[in-house]
């Protein structure tokens, strides 16, 4: 009777140690999944805002360009046509001046992209110029549903080179998801090294190589930092970034996030692990 008393009980313990192993096992799983998809959506609105911040960037070196305060070349037509722009003061030479691009209640530019609000950039000089700084702000600015605040700088760091180079920032940034289901701050500097282009008098055609980092917070204080570990491509012509590689660590899971190689498109590769999905950029 006792061995079979002393038996129960063994296997009872065994059967213990079991349960309190399978729980374990399901909870780091449950943990696991919880941070691949906390990971998931802090890289894709990561890659989201850098696209939207950077379309600002395309934006007011192009209208700076149509109105003539580029100091280059002598344009009457915007890139961005539906868009009133406004100079403050009105004259090409008075510095720093105010530009004010305004897409009213919304309009889609020939770039089939849908805006609204206003972009408020304060120029310190011509946008060419070496040395130049534009810091810009925005008014109930939206782009296809997404709503971007902070404020965002361009510092033109030229040198005697062919080639146009630009530091730019986002301070204080915030992306609020079309129909405001969500929103995530978001801060970075990169660097803007001119690669193609230089031969013309215009902006539209310039194609960049951009490095830097930057960092996401989720609206639940969730954050994630991204490093550009292969040099971004931006053509001043695309929307988003067409290639280049971006990689991070989320609770000790790493991923990366790729542009894929070169086309104009709207989509970029998160890996996580071993697992790969599409995202798709604003």
């Amino acid at each position: 009777m006792k061995l079979k008393i002393k038996l129960l009980k063994t296997t009872g313990f065994t059967a213990l140690l079991i349960c309190i192993s399978l729980f374990a096992c399901k909870k780091d799983n449950d943990a696991n999944n919880a941070d691949e998809s906390q990971a998931t959506s802090l890289a894709a609105a990561s890659g989201t805002s850098e696209s939207l911040y950077d379309d600002v960037f395309n934006i007011t070196t192009q209208e700076a360009e149509s109105n003539n305060v580029s100091a280059r070349g002598n344009r009457t037509e915007g890139v961005e046509s539906c868009a009133t722009v406004t100079l403050s003061p009105a004259d090409l030479t008075t510095f720093p001046k105010t530009m004010t691009i305004d897409f009213g209640s919304g309009c889609t530019s020939a770039d089939g992209i849908t805006r609204k609000g206003k972009i408020i950039a304060v120029l310190s000089g011509k946008v060419r110029t070496t040395g130049t700084t534009i810091s810009i702000s925005f008014e109930n600015y939206f782009v296809s549903g997404y709503k971007l605040e902070g404020t965002y700088s361009i510092t033109n760091n030229s040198g005697n080179g062919n080639g146009l180079s630009f530091t730019t920032s986002v301070a204080n940034g915030k992306i609020t998801y079309p129909g405001d289901t969500a929103y995530y701050t978001y801060s970075g500097t990169h660097t803007m090294t001119q690669t193609d282009g230089m031969a013309t008098v215009t902006f539209a055609d310039n194609i960049y190589s951009l490095t830097g980092n930057a960092a996401t917070t989720s609206s639940d204080g969730r954050s994630l930092s991204i490093t550009v570990t292969t040099p971004l491509v931006k053509k001043a012509s695309c929307k988003n970034i067409v290639s280049g590689e971006e990689q991070f660590t989320y609770n000790n899971l790493p991923g990366k996030l790729n542009f894929g190689n070169g086309d104009c498109d709207n989509t970029a590769t998160l890996t996580i692990l071993n697992q790969s999905q599409t995202i798709t950029l604003p």
